[in-house]
């Protein structure tokens, strides 16, 4: 039985592009060990039974207590002896992590075993952990050019593998054909919601008039009611979601997306090539969206917003540019098309399977 080992926990940053990819594997014939934690995303996201998924300790130590760090430590040398176990009961052939902190002990144990492994980050910045895997990778995958700011043939650009089901979404040539009076705009902050999102976007959209704009906002879970009535209190029509699993349908749907700058929700709309308008995440680790979305900026392909006291005034100022010279929106949308390489998961696949002995 041929077997990948897949690292990957925690947030859809790190589970979302490596189920991608492991999707991928397991059309060749391949079994998955997914080595994850008991909380992580991964629990419901991944469903095949191609998969077979085991946990291992694992949990951050930056930003931590003494105490928690401390606690860290231990579950990392513990996380090592459980990777030791895992990789020496199912042989994987490779081995190839996504960052986060679960993968740091399989990292160091696939060395120790000589299992060739790889390491994709997803952001702009490189995580802690994936700065450790680097040093035990064969080959590095980046997202974003020079994420680890190092010179080194066994560094990629890549990009970020994205689903598939991508591809049926409309393209900027169709979507942006027109001068319409009216444009659709997408309000998303990722799988759990964005509170800043959530509180200001309804003040925001109250200063333009309601045949202008058609508004779809995804809230997060538990916050759907709080989110609407707040556009009902501005005499707003808009279709609020607390989640969505049709996005396909939604990005098909929208001209102008305002979401936060994770590298998932950057990799999907430069796939499909919709105009964006970024808001970083001010509290990520190392800034890395704010960084992620400068990226784009520099090259004309999302606007950066920041959350700062006049973001209302500078919303209403770029939306009203982009409402009266729509072309702006069809260059931001061809723009993002071409930030990243456009077949990340072929670069992937063809070159990670050229180390499988």
């Amino acid at each position: 039985m041929k077997i990948i080992a897949i690292l990957a926990s925690g947030t859809g940053g790190h589970v979302y592009p490596a189920y991608t990819i492991a999707q991928e594997y397991i059309k060749l014939g391949y079994k998955i060990l997914w080595i994850g934690t008991k909380n992580g995303l991964e629990n419901k996201v991944v469903n095949n039974s191609s998969v077979i998924i085991e946990h291992v300790s694992s949990q951050g130590i930056r930003g931590k207590s003494s105490l928690k760090k401390l606690l860290g430590l231990f579950n990392f040398l513990r996380s090592i002896y459980e990777s030791f176990m895992l990789l020496k009961k199912y042989k994987p052939s490779l081995v190839i992590g996504f960052g986060g902190y679960v993968s740091v002990g399989a990292s160091v144990t696939s060395f120790l075993l000589s299992i060739p492994m790889v390491v994709h980050e997803q952001n702009s910045i490189a995580g802690t952990a994936n700065k450790i895997n680097y040093y035990f990778a064969r080959r590095v995958y980046e997202t974003f050019p020079l994420s680890f700011k190092k010179n080194s043939k066994k560094i990629i650009h890549t990009g970020n593998p994205v689903r598939t089901s991508f591809d049926k979404v409309k393209k900027p040539e169709e979507k942006y054909i027109d001068n319409n009076p009216c444009i659709n705009i997408l309000v998303m902050g990722g799988s759990q919601g964005a509170e800043f999102l959530n509180n200001t976007m309804p003040f925001a959209f109250s200063h333009f008039h309601s045949t202008n704009i058609s508004i779809k906002h995804i809230s997060g879970p538990n916050h759907a009611e709080l989110v609407q009535n707040k556009y009902l209190k501005y005499s707003i029509d808009a279709t609020v979601l607390a989640y969505s699993e049709k996005i396909e349908e939604l990005y098909d749907w929208a001209d102008l997306v305002i979401c936060r700058a994770g590298s998932t929700s950057i990799s999907e709309l430069s796939k499909i090539g919709i105009a964006a308008l970024l808001v970083p995440f001010p509290h990520a680790t190392d800034n890395h969206q704010f960084f992620n979305a400068s990226h784009l900026a520099k090259n004309s392909a999302a606007i950066l917003l920041e959350e700062r006291m006049d973001f209302i005034e500078n919303f209403v100022t770029i939306a009203n540019i982009l409402l009266n010279d729509q072309k702006r929106m069809y260059m931001l949308s061809k723009n993002i098309q071409n930030i990243f390489p456009s077949n990340a998961i072929n670069i992937i696949m063809e070159d990670s399977l050229k180390l499988i002995k």
